[in-house]
């Protein structure tokens, strides 16, 4: 399992995947699914990687995103750290999933029970792989998200909001006084006030990052001030919070400085109750690991915040990597890491099965 496990990783990253680009690294995946025994292995509308083992009605997927950042990494491998762009984020917890899903084979009834391996596109994006899944109508009795969780299992995940704020304002020479704030400086404003009442960095509330602001392109020629400006802002929804709450405090401040907000993209939080057979599951893999069981919310947003409608909520996420090395310079990951989540994906499936007879 070792060398396997090695020799899939190290082709993968050196099969570099940004969002959008991904082709290259699915086609390996795809030689090695077949090579695996999966009983079917195709490719949907979108490039998304189905590979399949078992007939039964019951099903349980694992499902992991191949895409990466952008950022290209050296790939490097010194007998026991891998290190590349993808290594933690998400190509280690996907290869575990891939050849967990494969030894399953050995261990199941084939004619009772299901298992998939989905590689998706698109995750680091606007998530075109998973909503896919969904738009097909694809469905599982359970699903585990393949992310890197520094062997947590993972509950839940804040939402995303991406908003783009435009401010207009009147034009004058900056050396006489300004008959009102200048677009520039509505933004400003509009940014501290957001940043001032969400400023807290933790699962259960919301935050924003500023990602980019544009105004005054005539100015510096010119000495004018600014009569219009753009600004993104990536809000965070946290556990706590709702939608309609945040944006309630966001269109109050935006409206007070007459500007203009649009939503350009949108996904809700999403937290699981910790008795589903996905959660139990995972935990009886760990224990038999004998890893200590551990529950975690992220700050960040994944694919489980979509694909809970795929399994009625019976969802969860786990995966082996530092998640702190995600989008960072020095992704690396321990091969030991990648081969003891490969036993737990395994008996997690077993476990997943087992709590589902007893119903």
């Amino acid at each position: 399992m070792k060398s396997l496990v090695i020799d899939m990783l190290l082709d993968l990253l050196k099969a570099y995947s940004p969002t959008g680009r991904e082709e290259r690294a699915v086609n390996v995946l795809r030689d090695y699914a077949k090579s695996l025994g999966f009983d079917d292995v195709h490719l949907d509308g979108v490039g998304n990687l189905v590979a399949e083992v078992g007939y039964g009605e019951r099903s349980i997927a694992l499902i992991g995103h191949i895409d990466t950042v952008p950022g290209e990494l050296p790939v490097e491998f010194d007998g026991s750290v891998v290190k590349g762009r993808g290594a933690v984020d998400a190509k280690g917890p996907l290869v575990a999933m891939f050849v967990a899903a494969a030894y399953a084979k050995k261990l199941l009834d084939l004619s009772r029970y299901k298992v998939y391996a989905v590689a998706v596109v698109g995750e680091e994006g606007d998530s075109r792989g998973a909503k896919e899944l969904i738009r097909r109508g694809f469905r599982a009795d359970g699903i585990i998200i393949g992310e890197p969780s520094n062997g947590a299992i993972v509950i839940g995940y804040r939402g995303s909001m991406k908003l783009r704020i435009e401010c207009k304002a009147s034009r004058g020479h900056t050396a006489s006084p300004p008959t009102e704030a200048s677009a520039c400086e509505k933004l400003v404003n509009i940014w501290l006030s957001l940043r001032n009442e969400y400023s807290n960095f933790k699962a259960t509330a919301t935050s924003v990052s500023l990602l980019s602001m544009k105004c005054g392109e005539d100015s510096e020629i010119y000495s004018i001030y600014p009569d219009r400006g753009l600004a993104l802002i990536d809000v965070r929804i946290g556990l706590d919070d709702s939608r309609e709450k945040a944006e309630g405090f966001i269109n109050s401040v935006v409206n007070s400085y007459n500007c203009t907000y649009r939503v350009l993209d949108y996904t809700p939080p999403i937290k699981v109750s910790v008795n589903s057979s996905v959660v139990r599951a995972l935990v009886r893999a760990l224990l038999s690991e004998g890893r200590r069981p551990r529950f975690v919310y992220k700050l960040g947003t994944s694919d489980m915040n979509l694909l809970h409608v795929c399994s009625a909520g019976n969802i969860a996420a786990y995966g082996p990597g530092n998640a702190e090395l995600s989008h960072s310079d020095y992704e690396e990951i321990e091969v030991g890491d990648v081969i003891q989540a490969v036993k737990i994906y395994a008996n997690t499936i077993q476990e997943f099965f087992k709590l589902y007879d007893a119903k």
